[in-house]
């Protein structure tokens, strides 16, 4: 698999990747990059350097087309630093980086759409015409919990040499977390969360 860089500027919002981060690092022999900016001096330095010893790179953050951000939306990777990302394999998963990957014109990436996984989320942003204002909290917890799922049964068949293959592995373990959430009918708004995962699968994208 080469070197892979994982960078998880991890916040409330964003801490439930956390098992499958420590599962990157432990399982894959990912190297971690944790932290951010604003509390690490050095930090970019070392997203330099990593970076630039780096095969792969994923991320699990918060993005916009514009950029890619750390804790608290500080942006981290934008149009001053993005060359760092170039040649890489990428894996980011974040809100709107198949426009980050648009935008700047990455190849051989993997990025998503919308992906509404916080209280935050569910009051604020839109998913097409999808009335996220009634998720209740554990079925936001059982959104969490299904996505780092699916991660991990990807990663289980689809090794993180091939983003393509990567790309089709999440598809289809998305799919079935699909079915099993319309059969089983464990939670209230099952087909709300069924809608939901299938615009994960659908607005996700990959880059030649």
């Amino acid at each position: 698999m080469n070197n892979i860089l994982c960078i998880f500027p991890k916040d409330t919002t964003t801490e439930f990747l956390e098992p499958l981060f420590y599962e990157l690092c432990e399982k894959y022999k990912v190297t971690p990059l944790l932290g951010d900016p604003q509390d690490d001096d050095d930090y970019l330095d070392k997203l330099s350097e990593t970076s630039a010893q780096s095969d792969a790179i994923i991320f699990l953050g918060h993005g916009s087309s514009k950029a890619l951000y750390g804790v608290n939306f500080n942006e981290l990777i934008l149009a001053d630093n993005v060359e760092m990302f170039r040649g890489k394999r990428l894996f980011l998963f974040a809100c709107n980086s198949v426009e980050f990957i648009k935008n700047y014109k990455l190849s051989q990436a993997l990025g998503f759409g919308m992906i509404p996984t916080s209280d935050y989320d569910v009051e604020n942003v839109k998913l097409y015409s999808l009335p996220l204002k009634d998720l209740t909290s554990l079925e936001i917890d059982f959104i969490q919990k299904t996505i780092v799922r699916i991660w991990k049964r990807t990663l289980a068949e689809a090794d993180l040499s091939d983003v393509r293959n990567f790309y089709k592995g999440f598809s289809y373990y998305t799919d079935v977390e699909i079915v099993a959430c319309l059969k089983k009918r464990e939670q209230q708004n099952f087909r709300l969360i069924a809608d939901i995962l299938y615009y994960l699968k659908t607005d996700m994208n990959y880059f030649e």
